[in-house]
């Protein structure tokens, strides 16, 4: 199969190239006229900005599927900016692709996109909400411009929402946990019971894989995240022996924790610098959501097979072999 994807260089994309490869499909990445194309080893490149639709015509033309990945995530990006790569380039992306007609469109999209509703079971059928998040607001705004391309029926896109994605080249997840518990102030919001969401990079890749090779998949969503994560508390016991840093000093309340958040977001407005603790980051850590997964396990018997403890000493215990054998 000739498979287009964008954001190939980011964390998703590279680990995703590697596993499109090894099954013999042929990788087209999209990638941005800065970019290196080393780190899209193996794929043949083309060049184009998703902000700029005419920087997409014909790079479509002759692939069998389209994989969108690129876009806005993390702390600091703007509403704008979010607007520009989630949004706008997103239905630029589906609207080139559907010229060309790419016959399967697969969608990163994020469980952000249910507004971060707690104490109650969330289905793919749950209803998108937005919170003022510029990242989970503009995904439903992509997936909404997905819907409107798609509705004369010419593509049918397969969406998926993962939870928090960890892994080798994580920039965002485990290294800014790691980095609050070495600073030796790190609380448990919350009572730390209820268990984290993520899931390691190599199941969403498996699982995206996997999705090109079921038709039936396509104009489903999907939520993707591990069903049997540990707790809150037992993650970060296991993080901070792991990773050698101090484990928690305790507990901290939800309102305090997303105030003192608010705060330091304020302060980093100020002064430039990054925050230490952010609202998202709360809402992500401080409250249960159980994010229905039967879907993914059912209708597709797909179930991730590495576990939040394994991939925790897959990325540290190879760090302590390193730096053992220098």
């Amino acid at each position: 199969m000739k498979i287009l994807l964008t954001g190939a260089t980011g964390f998703v994309g590279k680990t995703l190239t590697r596993h499109l490869l090894a099954a013999g499909h042929q990788v087209t990445a999209l990638l941005l006229y800065q970019d290196d194309p080393s780190a899209a080893a193996g794929a043949r490149i083309v060049f184009g900005d998703i902000t700029r639709p005419e920087t997409l015509t014909g790079r479509m033309d002759g692939h069998d599927a389209l994989i969108h990945l690129a876009g806005a995530v993390g702390y600091g990006q703007s509403l704008d900016t979010c607007r520009r790569l989630n949004r706008d380039g997103t239905r630029h992306v589906a609207a080139a692709a559907l010229r060309a007609g790419v016959g399967r469109f697969i969608h990163m999209s994020s469980v952000s996109v249910y507004g971060r509703v707690s104490g109650q079971p969330i289905t793919e059928r749950f209803l998108l909400k937005k919170i003022g998040d510029p990242y989970g607001d503009t995904k439903i705004d992509a997936e909404h411009a997905l819907a409107e391309i798609a509705g004369g029926g010419a593509m049918a896109p397969t969406i998926v929402r993962p939870t928090m994605i960890y892994g080798p080249g994580d920039r965002l997840f485990l290294p800014k946990v790691v980095e609050n518990l070495a600073g030796g102030k790190a609380r448990i919001i919350g009572k730390g019971t209820h268990a984290v969401n993520a899931i390691h990079v190599e199941d969403v890749a498996r699982f995206i894989a996997m999705l090109l090779e079921r038709p039936r998949t396509a104009g489903e969503v999907y939520n993707l995240t591990h069903p049997d994560n540990p707790s809150w508390i037992a993650f970060l016991a296991m993080l901070s022996r792991s990773a050698e840093v101090q484990p928690p000093r305790g507990h901290i309340p939800y309102p305090v924790a997303f105030a003192a958040a608010a705060l330091m977001e304020w302060r980093a407005c100020r002064t430039g610098q990054t925050p230490r603790l952010t609202r998202y980051a709360v809402r992500n850590v401080g409250r249960p959501y159980d994010y229905v997964t039967r879907k993914m396990q059912q209708e597709l018997g797909f179930y991730p097979e590495v576990s939040l403890f394994e991939g925790i000493e897959k990325i540290f215990g190879s760090k302590r072999r390193k730096t053992n054998a220098a």
